[in-house]
């Protein structure tokens, strides 16, 4: 008569027996003394260490699956960076909006998220909606400041600089911006700006490669030996712009911009 186990078997072309009889043989090949592994030729040896990292991946998925007892899709575990970075985006991004032009100083280092609703073309796809335009983060004056005073005013510097920055340009209005920001303990400010760079894909960050170079500090081009920035091509009038050499010509600059579709504003947590 066939067991259960064995039909199951049959379906799945997975024979335990065989597969233990081959761990045995694997096990009795690697000795726990092994004294002429450093001797195995380089090419040799990066084979082998491949075939082990999947050897490892393929045995703890089996030993999982033949566990009788469940696990759960996700678990939340606070020191995993990649967890903490999403819970303090989205965080930030339940704060409330405020206008950019009324930010004033106050301690704190973080992150931040800057919107638009004016009424220039190569933005209105975005205009109005809870997409930022720009993310950011401010680090703490001092490494790993405990408190926010020790933080300094990192995070509200941050944002008058992008005031000043947007007040100088030409065609832009300080009035069409708002933002919102999050003051965060030291360190986890790197996480969470990368969670919603790879979100929203703002535009105007350096990590989206289209209309880079707004959260520059006007370091002369002497200094950078780069070119004039989209950002600055397609809104002039910040005073170092005279220094800089022309990036590209301004209508290839608004077409790049203007032809971006906006992500999407679920909360992906």
């Amino acid at each position: 008569m066939t067991s259960q186990s064995d039909e199951k078997s049959d379906v799945t072309g997975f024979d335990p027996k065989e597969a233990l009889r081959l761990m045995q043989e694997l096990l009795a090949a690697v000795p726990e003394d092994m004294p002429g592994v450093k001797a195995i030729a380089g090419a040799n040896r990066k084979n082998l260490r491949q075939k082990i990292y999947t050897l490892i991946d393929r045995l703890k998925d089996l030993s999982l699956a033949l566990d009788p007892i469940g696990y759960p899709a996700f678990v939340l575990d606070p020191s995993d960076p990649q967890v903490m970075g999403t819970l303090i985006a989205n965080t930030l991004l339940a704060q409330p909006r405020q206008p950019l032009a009324e930010i004033d100083r106050f301690y704190g280092s973080g992150v931040y998220a800057i919107y638009y609703r004016g009424d220039f073309d190569a933005y209105q796809i975005i205009a109005g909606a809870e997409i930022p335009i720009y993310v950011g983060k401010a680090d703490p004056a001092e490494h790993g400041a405990e408190s926010v005073v020790d933080q300094g005013v990192s995070l509200s510097n941050r944002l008058r600089d992008h005031q000043r920055s947007i007040t100088a340009a030409e065609n832009l209005r300080i009035e069409d911006f708002d933002c919102r920001y999050l003051v965060v303990k030291s360190a986890w400010q790197n996480t969470a700006e990368t969670y919603l760079i790879q979100k929203f894909n703002p535009v105007w960050n350096n990590e989206v490669s289209i209309c880079f170079g707004f959260g520059k500090h006007g370091d002369s081009s002497d200094t950078r030996k780069n070119t004039r920035s989209p950002w600055d091509t397609l809104h002039p009038g910040r005073p170092w712009l005279l220094l800089d050499p022309v990036a590209s010509p301004l209508e290839d600059q608004f077409k790049m911009v203007a032809s971006v579709s906006p992500p999407s504003t679920e909360c992906g947590c």
